[in-house]
């Protein structure tokens, strides 16, 4: 099964030995079933195994009127709708995963750019700004003063 892809192994088989389980497990295998079995195990063990296979769905960010779905990639300040840019968007996804807590530009600069980007630009710097604007009053994304930003 390849990297990524939300398929499940179920070895189904009559190699029943505790060396033959832990084989087919070590080698990939999500399940493993031996014969003779019931149907309804069977069914059971399909439907547990489809019920992992889904994604995880990350959790709706919530704070100060901001409410940020990285699943359908929106936001809304106070029910209004906020288009980002994909900039923005993860730099506000960065401050409402801090809690309240300060977020420094450089940790900003490792999660919403490239290792490629220049930690002495003004991008962090441009892109609060436009966010601030964007999300509009009364103001949330606050400058602490020698560290970072913070969603008060």
């Amino acid at each position: 099964v390849g990297t990524g892809t939300t398929a499940r192994v179920l070895m189904l088989t009559a190699a029943a030995e505790i060396a033959d389980r832990v084989g087919g497990l070590g080698i990939g295998a999500d399940d493993y079933l031996t014969k003779p079995f019931a149907f309804p195990e069977l069914a059971a063990r399909v439907l547990a195994l489809g019920r992992r296979s889904r994604p995880a769905v990350p959790p709706v960010l919530r704070r100060a009127g901001i409410t940020l779905d990285p699943a359908r990639r929106e936001v809304f300040r106070d029910g209004r709708y906020v288009p980002l840019s994909p900039k923005e968007f993860a730099v506000l996804t960065e401050l409402l995963r801090a809690e309240g807590a300060a977020v420094s530009t450089e940790q900003l600069l490792e999660k919403a750019w490239d290792e490629n980007a220049d930690p002495f630009t003004g991008a962090v710097r441009l892109a609060v700004l436009k966010l601030r604007r964007k999300l509009g009053g009364p103001p949330v994304v606050e400058t602490v003063t020698g560290t970072g930003y913070r969603i008060a």
